[in-house]
C-alpha cells in the first residue's frame, strides 16, 4: 500500500490544481438565480417573483457568478433601482463565495430588496407587479477587490 501513496499523492495533486479560483482577468460579475449548483443569468427583462429578504421585507433572491475576486468570504452590497431612483440598500457581510469547477466563483443566499419602511403593506407589493426594476449587486473580497453586476427585471407579484 505504501508504495502506490506517491502516486497516489501525485494523482490528487495533479486533480486539486485543475480547480482553481485564483482571481484572473477583469473583475466582473453575472447575476441570476439557480437551484443547488445550477446557475442561470437573469435575461433582460425576465419576469421574477419576491422573497422574503432576510435583511427585513421583500425581494428578489439572486446568485451571482464572479470572475477577478477571491473565493472565500466577500462582504455583497445590494442595490435595487426603479427608474435610477434607489430603493433599497442593504449590505450582506462574510458572505461564503465558492469555488466551481470552470474556475469562477458562485454566491448565493442574498436578496435584492425594497426599503421595508417604504413597502411595508401587501398593497405596496402589489404595486411592483409589472415594474421594470435593476439589481445591483457588488461583490468586494478581502483583498478589496471589487466586482459589481446589474440585472434589469420585471416584478411578478400575485401570478
Amino acid at each position: 500500500m505504501t508504495r502506490f501513496l506517491p502516486a497516489l499523492l501525485f494523482l490528487l495533486a495533479g486533480c486539486l490544481g485543475e480547480e482553481t479560483c485564483e482571481p484572473s482577468g477583469t473583475p466582473g460579475l453575472v447575476l441570476g438565480q439557480g437551484a443547488g449548483s445550477e446557475f442561470v443569468p437573469f435575461t433582460e427583462g425576465q419576469g421574477v417573483s419576491l422573497d422574503v429578504a432576510p435583511q427585513g421585507g421583500f425581494g428578489v433572491s439572486v446568485r451571482a457568478s464572479t470572475e477577478g475576486v477571491l473565493v472565500g468570504s466577500v462582504d455583497v452590497l445590494l442595490d435595487t433601482e426603479i427608474d435610477g431612483e434607489n430603493v433599497g440598500t442593504f449590505l450582506s457581510t462574510g458572505v461564503p463565495l465558492y469555488c466551481q469547477d470552470d474556475g469562477t466563483g458562485l454566491l448565493w443566499g442574498v436578496v435584492v430588496g425594497f426599503d421595508s419602511s417604504v413597502y411595508s403593506t401587501n398593497d405596496d407589493l402589489l404595486a411592483l407587479n409589472g415594474q421594470e426594476v435593476d439589481l445591483v449587486v457588488t461583490a468586494t473580497d478581502e483583498e478589496g477587490t471589487a466586482a459589481v453586476g446589474r440585472a434589469t427585471v420585471t416584478i411578478e407579484v400575485g401570478q
